[in-house]
């Protein structure tokens, strides 16, 4: 059974101003970002892990549109990981924010079976509204609602958050590691948007105006 939505949402602790510089810590060649905690006063490092996800796409919008996802769980991570959205589903910006938090839970998994990460709260990063909303907010009117938006048609990619959902459910009720989402504003999610870009085919050199790229 899926968690409320409430529950899905992350609220920052009293760290400073709550920003994520302040509430992730963040060490070179660190496999993972930790999540601070306060407890009695005193701020410390948790063993919960952050990682940030970003989505593009290069010609959004397109017949020729190409999207990327990026999972940055920390600087020189072995585990960050990019690639491009896959030619069978649709090439947007969208979905390519969901399948990057899709990516970085299936690494979550992987790891735990693995048994090479420790943890009872994988925090996910993201600066796509859309994402974080539509996670924590939408999809339980939806499931209600038989998969049909507000005007009645078929919810956009669907499939992804059902994958996604079912992800998110796999980790609480088999692992016990509960998942939470937390909107921040772009200059927050650079490297994981850098990634997406890359593996978009969108690069520096190119001109946003020109190259049509599009994130969220």
């Amino acid at each position: 059974m899926s968690a409320k939505s409430s529950d899905r949402l992350f609220v920052p602790p009293r760290i400073g101003n709550s920003t994520p510089m302040e509430v992730i810590f963040r060490q070179s060649r660190r496999p993972f970002s930790n999540v601070r905690i306060r407890r009695g006063g005193v701020i410390k490092v948790g063993r919960h892990i952050a990682v940030n996800v970003g989505g593009a796409c290069y010609g959004n919008g397109k017949p020729w549109a190409q999207g990327g996802s990026g999972v940055y769980f920390g600087p020189w991570s072995p585990h960050n990981f990019s690639e491009a959205l896959d030619e069978d589903g649709p090439q947007t910006n969208q979905r390519a924010e969901i399948n990057a938090a899709i990516i970085a839970l299936d690494k979550v998994k992987e790891l735990l079976d693995q048994e090479k990460l420790d943890t009872s709260l994988v925090l996910v990063i993201s600066d796509s509204q859309y994402l974080v909303d539509a996670i924590t907010q939408y999809i339980y009117k939806w499931q209600d609602n038989g998969w049909r938006n507000a005007r009645g048609g078929e919810v956009v990619n669907k499939e992804d958050f059902e994958e996604l959902d079912e992800l998110i459910d796999e980790l609480e009720d088999d692992y016990e590691v509960f998942v939470r989402f937390w909107w921040v504003p772009k200059e927050d999610n650079e490297d994981a948007d850098e990634m997406a870009r890359q593996a978009a085919g969108f690069y520096d050199s190119d001109s946003e105006g020109t190259g049509g790229y599009q994130s969220e």
